[in-house]
C-alpha cells in the first residue's frame, strides 16, 4: 500500500473538477469533549453521474441514490503526559472513497461506501516513553441506512470500519418539529484496540432553505482504555452542511 498516499493526493487535486458535478455537498464537523479532546473533519461529496440520483431536498440528508465520490480530511488532538511532561497527541486521517446509494423503497435508502484511509499520529514534545510517530494506510468500509416515512421524521443508522483508525456505530431518530427543525435522540459507540467510548445524546437539525443545514449534538459519553476506570467525556458537536 505504499502508493496509497499518492492516490489520496491525486484525489485531492481532482476535487475542483468534481465540485462542478450536480449535488455536490460539503460538511464541516467540530467536536469538543470535557476531557480536552478535539475532533475536526471536512467531508466533500458529489455525484459521479452513474445510477439514479435523487435530488437532496429539505427532507433528506444523506439519502442520495447512485454513484458518488467522497473525500474526508480529519484531525484529532488530545492531551498527553508522558514522563510527566504535558504534551499533545495529533492524529490526521485522509480518505478517498466511493459510495453507492441504493433506493430500497420510496422511504428507505441503503448507502454502501468503500475506499482507502491514510492516518498519521504523533505526540509532541517527544519524551523517553512517548510513542513513535506512525503512518498507516488501510481499508475503509461503511453501511448507512436512512428511513424517512412521510410526516414521521427520519431514522439513520451507520456502521463504519476503518482499518487504520476506529470502528464506529451510531443510530439517530429525528422527529419533525416543523418544516425547518428536527430533534431527536442519538446513540453511538467508538472502538479502537483497547479504547472504547459510548455516548447517548440529543441532536437538533435546523434547515436554512434547501441548501444549508446546521446540526448540533450534546451527548453524555464515557470512555475506557483497557481495564482502567471509565472516564466521563461528555461532548458537544456542531456540523454545518451545504449543497451546491
Amino acid at each position: 500500500m505504499k502508493y496509497a498516499p499518492m492516490a489520496l493526493l491525486a484525489a485531492i487535486v481532482s476535487i475542483p473538477a468534481w465540485a462542478c458535478a450536480q449535488d455536490f455537498e460539503a460538511l464541516v464537523i467540530g467536536n469538543v469533549d470535557r476531557n480536552g479532546s478535539n475532533f475536526y473533519m471536512l467531508s466533500l461529496r458529489g455525484d459521479l453521474g452513474h445510477g439514479a440520483a435523487d435530488g437532496i431536498g429539505g427532507t433528506e440528508r444523506n439519502a442520495v441514490g447512485g454513484l458518488r465520490f467522497r473525500f474526508d480530511a480529519a484531525m484529532t488532538t488530545y492531551d498527553t503526559n508522558y514522563n510527566n511532561v504535558p504534551g499533545t497527541g495529533t492524529g490526521r486521517t485522509y480518505r478517498a472513497l466511493l459510495s453507492y446509494g441504493i433506493p430500497v423503497s420510496d422511504m428507505t435508502t441503503l448507502t454502501l461506501t468503500g475506499g482507502i484511509s491514510h492516518r498519521t499520529v504523533d505526540v509532541r514534545p517527544v519524551t523517553l516513553n512517548s510513542p513513535d510517530d506512525t503512518s498507516d494506510t488501510g481499508e475503509f468500509v461503511s453501511v448507512e441506512l436512512e428511513y424517512s416515512p412521510v410526516g414521521a421524521g427520519t431514522f439513520q443508522a451507520l456502521a463504519e470500519h476503518d482499518g487504520v483508525a476506529a470502528d464506529y456505530l451510531s443510530a439517530t431518530y429525528l422527529f419533525d418539529l416543523s418544516s425547518n427543525l428536527r430533534l431527536g435522540p442519538t446513540v453511538n459507540h467508538v472502538s479502537e484496540g483497547d479504547y472504547s467510548r459510548k455516548a447517548v445524546g440529543l441532536s437538533a437539525v435546523y434547515f436554512v432553505g434547501d441548501q444549508f443545514e446546521i446540526k448540533a449534538t450534546a451527548a453524555g459519553a464515557e470512555q475506557q482504555v483497557g481495564g482502567n476506570k471509565p472516564v466521563d467525556v461528555d461532548y458537544f458537536e456542531l456540523q454545518l452542511r451545504t449543497v451546491f
